[in-house]
Formats: structure tokens, sequence, C-alpha cells
């Protein structure tokens, strides 16, 4: 009887590598031919890991933004951010370079305070200011403190 081969089983970082060479040229295309390709991505990797989750879900909040779909875009953006202990946890010594390379705090933060959602926006910039990702940050939630 003959033997089944393995199942290839790729490390996380694997996976991140495969996650954003896949998106390199659909950005280049344009934040519609992007969005697609993460969209499929999504679907069909039902079993991604959550730390690539969060790159992925990352990577939607930028293309809905750059297209204008504020809902969608805040709707990615929380979910990158809800899984940023997942990151972490798959970065490891990474973790600071994968944080500052994000796009879900500035983007969310947009997006939040397109929808009049100011309250969100102002928890991503708490959120953001407590990583220490920056003073724009702090700017950011100044100015948006009248929502508090």
């Amino acid at each position: 009887m003959a033997k089944r081969p393995e199942p290839i089983r790729k490390s996380v970082k694997d996976v991140f590598d495969d996650l954003l060479a896949g998106h390199r040229e659909p950005v280049i295309v344009g934040p519609e031919a992007a969005l697609k390709y993460l969209d499929r991505t999504l679907e069909a990797q039902a079993s991604l890991p959550n730390g690539v989750k969060a790159v992925a879900y990352d990577l939607v909040c930028e293309a809905c933004a750059d297209l204008g779909r504020w809902e969608r875009s805040a709707e990615a953006a929380d979910k990158a951010l809800s899984l940023l202990p997942e990151l972490e946890a798959a970065t490891g010594h990474g973790y600071r370079a994968a944080l500052e390379g994000l796009h879900a705090f500035e983007r969310g933060i947009q997006a939040h305070s397109e929808l009049g959602q100011f309250d969100r926006a102002l928890a991503i910039c708490d959120q953001a200011v407590a990583l220490n990702l920056g003073a724009h940050f702090e700017a950011k939630r100044d100015s948006l403190d009248w929502a508090r």
C-alpha cells in the first residue's frame, strides 16, 4: 500500500511572506485589485494563523480607506487591532516593527472619524499612544478630546 504524503506545514513566517508576496502585484494595480486578492485569501484560507489575519485585515483596512469605503475600513481596522496579541505571539522580536508598519491605527482613526464614531477613533488614538507609536497620535488624540 502506498504511503500518503505528509501535508505541507508552513511556519507562520512563511505564511506571512506568502500573504505579502501575493499582495505586492495587486496593490500595484490598485486598491480594488488588492482588496479582491485579500478577500479571496481570507475566504479560501480559513485556517490562516491569527497573527497573519491581523496583517491581512490591516491591508484590507488600507485598501478600503483608499477606496473611501469607510465602514469596511473601520471594521477591518477593529479586527486587525483586536488581533494584536496574536500578532505579537507570531512575530516575537519583530513585533515592534510589525506594529509600526500597521495602517490600522491611522486608517482606523480616519475611518471612524469619517463615520462620526469619534469615541472609537479616540480609543484607537489612546491605544496607539499607550503603545508609544508616535507623537502624532497624541496630537490626534488631543484634537479628538472634545468627544470625551
